[in-house]
């Protein structure tokens, strides 16, 4: 994913580059043929006054590629405040989990049944994790380990959901941009050729209007990589918090156990 999007900024850099020379060479070709019969002192003052466009109109005027690229703004937004939701960390790791549950068990297979209670009662992704241990306490410490462990990487991959699908908007984006300038600039040359010579202002306006998809689709793209980048941060983060709260309650359970206290929980009934 990261090899494609690079490729589609090299691909879009290159695109931009050739507009530039096109541009370059439509505004150079009136300049090489002067006109005999027009005098420097004849030659009208340029109009000063340039008239702006809102983001409102370029927006309008931008195209029919414009739409999928507002889909996709809509839908990052969307992502970004459901992961800025779904990755809080007191949502995760509840401050008060650990410390009610060291009031429940003392021994982690006599209070067992207690504190499975207790972490339905208080559900959250750690709360799972340990009630997964404490289910396979009875096949001794190893086997409540290895269940640990197995619940940790799904409650991780949930950490990650949604996150690829954000990174993808931002591809697409830069992709949709990229196709919505060609897709203009196709039309702005193919109206400049019906139009005749003499015409570069309808070129130019056609030109910077069919960029104004390119500029939107790296605008996305962007804020969808800092985003990205951000909650993958954020869930390193989560997650290293998550093996530090199980191991204070590998401590306490007594996973720390001696040889002859392992051999005893794994001994047959």
């Amino acid at each position: 994913m990261k090899k494609f999007f690079r490729a589609s900024l090299i691909l879009r850099a290159s695109v931009a580059l050739l507009v530039l020379l096109l541009f370059r060479a439509a505004f150079a070709a009136p300049a090489s043929q002067p006109n005999a019969t027009t005098t420097p002192a004849s030659v009208s003052p340029p109009d000063e006054t340039t008239p702006s466009l809102s983001l409102v109109d370029l927006f309008w005027k931008a195209g029919v590629f414009i739409w999928p690229l507002s889909a996709c703004s809509v839908l990052a937004v969307a992502l970004i405040i459901e992961r800025f939701v779904a990755l809080r960390r007191r949502r995760f790791l509840p401050p008060e989990f650990l410390p009610g549950l060291f009031q429940v068990i003392r021994d982690p297979i006599e209070d067992r049944e207690r504190a499975l209670q207790y972490c339905v009662a208080n559900d959250s992704p750690l709360s799972r994790v340990i009630a997964a241990g404490l289910r396979r306490m009875p096949r001794g410490y190893a086997a409540a380990e290895k269940a640990i462990e197995d619940a940790g990487g799904n409650e991780v991959l949930k950490l990650r959901q949604n996150m690829r699908f954000l990174y993808s908007l931002g591809s697409v984006a830069t992709l949709l941009g990229l196709i919505g300038t060609i897709w203009g600039m196709i039309k702005a040359f193919q109206n400049a050729s019906i139009q005749g010579p003499g015409h570069v202002q309808a070129l130019s306006e056609g030109i910077y209007l069919a960029m104004v998809n390119t500029f939107a689709g790296l605008a996305i793209a962007i804020v969808v990589t800092i985003f990205y980048y951000y909650f993958a941060g954020h869930i390193e983060k989560l997650v290293l918090a998550l093996n530090e709260a199980v191991n204070d309650f590998g401590r306490e359970a007594g996973f720390d156990a001696s040889p002859s206290r392992e051999a005893a929980a794994t001994a047959p009934m």
